[in-house]
């Protein structure tokens, strides 16, 4: 079956994923890492936009994309 690896977002509201890979500019990388978003996490979309609000480990956090870093989702494939 193959994965589908989105950017984290166009995630529907409802979609979530685990995170595969955030990548851009290190010190945004990094900043991003310690608010919890790596490569591991599974994060849910709850409104999607700009700035879209996602959750993930029991937090909910609004999320704007950058130029400098793009966080790749693996979405979750329904049962």
């Amino acid at each position: 079956m193959m994965q589908q690896i989105v950017p984290l977002e166009v995630l529907a509201p409802g979609e979530g994923g685990r995170i595969r890979d955030v990548d851009g500019d290190r010190c945004l990388v990094a900043r991003l890492a310690e608010m919890g978003l790596r490569r591991g996490v599974e994060v849910h979309m709850i409104a999607s936009g700009s700035p879209c609000i996602i959750a993930f480990d029991n937090h909910r956090m609004s999320f704007r994309a950058e130029e400098d870093a793009v966080v790749l989702v693996e979405v979750r494939q329904p049962a």
